[in-house]
């Protein structure tokens, strides 16, 4: 149960779906009298059950299959070091977290902030369950563009690096 609700808090979008969804179909349910809306609705909400889930599992297979790589390979930078020559490039990074944000995407982003700057990195996992607000932490992943207004995409001369994330080490 401690898992379902964990996951259930990493995963808002997908847990809203499955509440909204579900919701519907008991109303539809009741208003129409027929138990077939919701007999035939089950696999459709087990599918939105099924899907995030194993899309959360195989994203933390390839974090925790990835982090030792980067632990070994990637360079520990300093946050002013990562510019925008540094696109693609494989990347470690010591900060303090300022903010995690979860939204409705399923992967949460957080701003992370050393004495050179700070910087956004969005993740594919959770972060370890241990890590908040204040805490210093060891990000492992790739420099990608973050877009002055649209966040994914936008004018192409207004972005500014920002780290996808593959995971992140709570330090002491």
């Amino acid at each position: 149960m401690k898992k379902i609700i964990r996951f259930a808090k990493t995963m808002p979008s997908a847990t809203l779906s499955l509440v909204f969804w579900g919701g519907i179909t008991i109303f539809a349910t009741i208003i129409s009298k027929n138990i077939w809306i919701l007999i035939l609705s089950i696999p459709f909400l087990l599918g939105l059950t099924y899907v995030p889930y194993k899309v959360s599992n195989m994203n933390k297979n390839i974090s925790e299959e990835l982090i030792p790589i980067y632990q070994k390979n990637a360079p520990l930078l300093k946050i002013s070091e990562i510019t925008k020559d540094k696109l693609n490039e494989r990347v470690k990074v010591i900060g303090t977290i300022e903010k995690i944000i979860y939204g409705i995407s399923p992967k949460p982003t957080i701003r992370i902030k050393d004495d050179t700057g700070s910087i956004y990195v969005s993740l594919i996992v959770p972060l370890p369950e241990d890590v908040n607000v204040g805490d210093k932490v060891e990000i492992y992943g790739v420099v990608t563009k973050h877009y002055k207004f649209f966040g994914f995409m936008g004018i192409p001369k207004l972005w500014k690096p920002k780290i996808y994330g593959i995971g992140a080490k709570k330090l002491n």
